[in-house]
């Protein structure tokens, strides 16, 4: 089975871990596949690569979401509209768009509503 997440949460939310914790599970289960993981609105702020400081138990959800998102290669998309808007770019006007995450419209969104089975929003 498909599987379309949105993540509109903040980093402070609790919906941002559900959400990674989620999107671990379906990573893991051999019968789901996450089509489509894409970051909007607040969740944009998970992926920004100067979001979270510390290490250990202190780790916040941006740190883990972008330490996931390295160690398992996952397709992370981010909303450029949204992403500019909170000041997250990528490529030659510095970059601060963290590792692994890719800049995308909402095309690709709409695409993972036509075509995934299920879909998820957190936030």
């Amino acid at each position: 089975m498909q599987f379309a997440l949105l993540v509109n949460a903040a980093a402070d939310s609790p919906a941002a871990l559900t959400a990674l914790n989620t999107a671990k599970a379906l990573h893991a289960h051999p019968q789901h596949q996450l089509y489509r993981l894409f970051f909007y609105a607040d969740g944009i702020h998970l992926c920004h690569r100067h979001a979270w400081r510390g290490d250990g138990d202190n780790a916040n959800a941006a740190q883990q979401w972008q330490q996931w998102i390295q160690a398992t290669g996952v397709s992370a998309e981010v909303c450029v509209g949204a992403a500019q808007r909170r000041g997250i770019v990528s490529g030659d006007q510095g970059k601060t768009l963290a590792e692994g995450f890719s800049l995308a419209g909402l095309g690709q969104w709409a695409d993972a509503m036509i075509n995934a089975e299920r879909v998820i929003q957190f936030g």
